[in-house]
């Protein structure tokens, strides 16, 4: 949600308006990658000892609004602490993330007075009801940073491109490049395309693209194990031994001969079969 100028009936600690005197809210937030999860830290910090009172008394609380664009991702989580810790799958935000905190009313208040109030509001009472804004705060919007390590992400280590041979019909990898090339035919290259932006649909594309490229790629990687130095200098091995890592494997000689290319693949890639059929069955995310 982007944060707008409001006009409140009862004061409100906001920028731009001068209810109170002495007094402020200021929200923050940050991430780390956790896995395959995304960590949030979510701090508030408030200046007025009357509300401050009332926050501890449990008769308003922090909320913080997170919402993702791209993802459709909307929620809302509550607490009277000044830091709270979220985990959230990183397959339900994406790209920006937008993170608004308020303190709001967790009753309705009666009589509601400040002794920070401002010369003009001083001696008044409001009645404000539950859920309704008291202070807001600062509107964060991170960059969700998971190109590096996320295999899922088709702009991470892989690149999906137009074959430029008329006769292709098949989809072909080019693994001496920076990034994976998945060449595919003009016709099917041009559905991707068309498709390749709505978000409920990746599921399917990932079942049908890279998992099968990757699987190509580990079992070339396997039958070459005792020349991995070939790679090494290629941006999209140094991702995929990373991704490795965050499943406590090495990718080396001796994990190569051991492993089922398909499996581990799925697991690289986080199991999105389920979740494409889910969505074939459902019938739902792509609209002409």
């Amino acid at each position: 949600m982007q944060l707008r100028n409001r006009y409140y009936t009862y004061p409100v600690i906001d920028i731009g308006n001068d209810f109170y005197v002495n007094s402020s809210f200021e929200t923050d937030a940050d991430y780390v990658l956790d896995g395959y999860n995304i960590r949030l830290s979510l701090h508030a910090k408030l200046v007025n000892p009357g509300l401050e009172k009332m926050l501890n008394d449990g008769d308003i609380e922090f909320v913080h609004h997170i919402e993702c664009p791209q993802t459709c991702f909307r929620k809302s989580f509550a607490t009277k602490q000044e830091e709270m810790i979220l985990t959230i799958k990183d397959d339900e935000i994406n790209g920006t993330v937008q993170v608004c905190g308020f303190l709001l009313a967790k009753k309705s208040l009666v009589k509601y007075e400040n002794s920070l109030f401002t010369e003009d509001y001083r001696g008044f009472k409001f009645d404000i009801d539950k859920g309704c804004v008291l202070a807001v705060g600062n509107q964060i919007n991170i960059v969700m940073d998971k190109m590096k390590d996320d295999l899922s992400n088709s702009s991470s280590i892989f690149m999906i491109s137009r074959n430029l041979d008329p006769n292709a019909t098949e989809m072909n990898i080019d693994m001496m490049q920076n990034k994976i090339i998945i060449n595919l035919p003009d016709e099917t290259y041009g559905i991707y395309d068309s498709m390749s932006t709505y978000y409920d649909v990746q599921p399917v594309m990932h079942s049908m693209l890279i998992i099968p490229a990757l699987q190509f790629v580990l079992y070339e990687l396997k039958q070459d194990r005792e020349q991995l130095y070939n790679y090494s200098d290629y941006k999209w091995f140094r991702g995929l031994k990373k991704s490795f890592e965050r499943i406590d494997m090495k990718l080396d000689q001796e994990c190569l001969e051991n492993i089922e290319p398909l499996a581990i693949s799925q697991k690289l890639i986080g199991a999105p079969i389920n979740n494409a059929m889910l969505h074939l069955v459902r019938g739902d995310g792509y609209e002409d």
